[in-house]
């Protein structure tokens, strides 16, 4: 958790609490697909913080598609 923190920051989750960070970026309903190669998740377009979980999950070094 104290990564994602670090990772988040620059937005409003930056000094987020544990349960704050749970809520907006782990109890997510994805759909996965897993290759050889790779995991690929799929986020929901409505999601409310999409744009922070894409900003953390590319500074954690994902590739966007």
């Amino acid at each position: 958790m104290q990564e994602l923190r670090l990772s988040a920051r620059g937005s409003e989750c930056a000094t987020a609490q544990v349960s704050t960070l749970r809520e907006r970026f782990l109890k997510l309903g994805v759909w996965i697909e897993r290759s050889v190669r790779r995991i690929v998740l799929h986020l929901p377009q409505s999601s409310p913080y999409l744009c922070d979980w894409l900003r953390i999950a590319r500074s954690v070094g994902a590739v966007p598609a």
